[in-house]
């Protein structure tokens, strides 16, 4: 048989995870039913892996980097004035003006529909 006879595979459906329910798996799955009725158990795994992932960037960041490198990065995010002075020195608070108003916006999109 050459390739172009064979029939393409159909993807394999899916079930829900949950015990004696037939409905299709639609997110992370789940049906919506069971989905719905899992949310808060789901989003707590998912913000607990989360955490997992950070604390191992931290682990391999501490490994490749001295003490004092990361004492002073420590110390700039726990101190909230060194932190205002990085936020000033790198002119993060002031925004550039804006060019036209909201208004003026609303008004050259409105005449753009008619």
């Amino acid at each position: 048989m050459s390739t172009a006879t064979k029939k393409a595979a159909k993807p394999k459906k899916r079930y829900c995870m949950h015990d004696e329910c037939k409905q299709d798996a639609v997110s992370h799955g789940y049906c919506r039913l069971h989905y719905i009725a899992n949310h808060r158990t789901i989003r707590l795994s998912e913000q607990i892996k989360a955490e997992r992932r950070l604390n191992a960037y931290v682990d391999r960041l501490s490994k490749r980097y001295p003490g004092e490198v990361l004492e002073k990065v420590k110390e700039g995010i726990e101190s909230e004035d060194k932190f205002k002075e990085s936020v000033q020195e790198l002119d993060l608070d002031s925004d550039p003006e804006p060019t036209e108003t909201e208004r003026e916006f609303l008004e050259r999109f409105d005449r753009k529909k008619e």
